[in-house]
């Protein structure tokens, strides 16, 4: 699901993404194509509190 999600993603062409862990290598290639910045950190957030701490700078850039 990696890839086909990292693809669908390019195509919906957020600004941000936060995750827990980052990408896995194809998925990063192609995200990574698409400018999108990444941040990473959120892995045992809700989504409410992953919003705050990117808000807040306190999320890890991929």
């Amino acid at each position: 699901a990696g890839p086909r999600t990292a693809q669908r993603l390019f195509e919906l062409n957020p600004d941000v993404l936060i995750t827990g862990n980052g990408p896995g290598g194809n998925a990063a290639t192609v995200l990574e194509k698409s400018g999108m910045k990444i941040f990473v950190g959120a892995g045992q957030m809700t989504i409410k509190e992953a919003f705050e701490a990117y808000k807040k700078g306190e999320l890890e850039r991929f």
